[in-house]
């Protein structure tokens, strides 16, 4: 694979990679958005479903059998189960159920949850209360999300960042090991992609992937072209290390990405090839 097509062939993957990774953010804030909107007390639903539920146990109750619900009905019901304790913030919860029943209406109705009462009322508190919706079918409840990847394509946004996300990542690392590939082809013809331009109080210092085992020494002059492989300058070497280099501009512009050619025309000196 020859140095043009390896570059062309990059570009295609960042570009890929690039878009895969703003989807993968993109459905990452659909899903947080969704979610604030709903905060985590409205439930959707269909006939016969049966959806999960954790919440804290309301002020005053200390088991199952004393949390009392309001609300709940034949056609939509919910069941406390079991007690456990908070995983990051601590304190005592519940898990159960909402049940909807076969036969149950569509639309929207609350039920609430409160501790058993009590002899002197404490410090008011704002209700526990659960919004659950039932919808004639699942594309109706889909329809009615908060989630937009949800309403249009079906999926949890969570599910579908993560697919994004785990797309990218060969792309990625293919458009990765193809720049590589790419500095070692351009260092057997003596040339190098500049990847840092700098201003000094001196001038103008670049750096890049060519070094004293391509006979770079300082005080070497290096030619400088642009992308359409036009001479724009000239930079001399103030610091050679192996692989790297950095030169002051003497004459003309440079930035990142442009490309520098050993005033040789580009002969690294013998057996550079073998160690890189």
């Amino acid at each position: 694979m020859d140095i043009s097509l390896s570059i062309g062939i990059r570009k295609i993957l960042g570009w890929i990679t690039a878009v895969l990774l703003f989807a993968t953010l993109a459905c990452l804030a659909d899903a947080l958005a969704s979610g604030f909107k709903g905060d985590g007390r409205e439930f959707q639903a269909t006939p016969g479903a049966t959806l999960p539920i954790t919440s804290y146990l309301p002020p005053g109750a200390v088991t199952i059998e004393e949390i009392r619900i309001l609300g709940s009905d034949e056609a939509v019901r919910l069941v406390p189960e079991s007690l456990f304790s908070g995983f990051w913030l601590g304190g005592s919860m519940w898990r159960g159920s909402i049940v909807v029943a076969p036969n149950a209406p569509t639309g929207a109705r609350t039920i609430t949850i409160e501790g058993p009462p009590l002899l002197k009322p404490a410090k008011p508190t704002p209700p526990i209360s659960f919004v659950i919706t039932v919808h004639d079918d699942a594309l109706a409840m889909q329809r009615a999300s908060h989630s937009f990847i949800t309403r249009k394509l079906g999926h949890n946004p969570f599910t579908v960042s993560l697919a994004c996300f785990l797309l990218a990542l060969p792309s990625g690392g293919i458009s990765f090991l193809l720049s590589r590939r790419i500095e070692k082809l351009l260092t057997l013809e003596g040339k190098a992609i500049v990847y840092m331009v700098k201003k000094t109080e001196e001038g103008s210092v670049i750096a890049f992937s060519l070094g004293s085992r391509q006979g770079l020494s300082p005080g070497m002059t290096v030619r400088l072209y642009d992308t359409a492989g036009q001479a724009i300058g000239e930079a001399q070497v103030t610091e050679s290390m192996p692989e790297d280099a950095k030169a002051r501009i003497v004459s003309g512009s440079c930035e990142i990405g442009d490309m520098v050619i050993l005033p040789s025309g580009g002969s690294p000196l013998p057996g550079a090839d073998a160690e890189s």
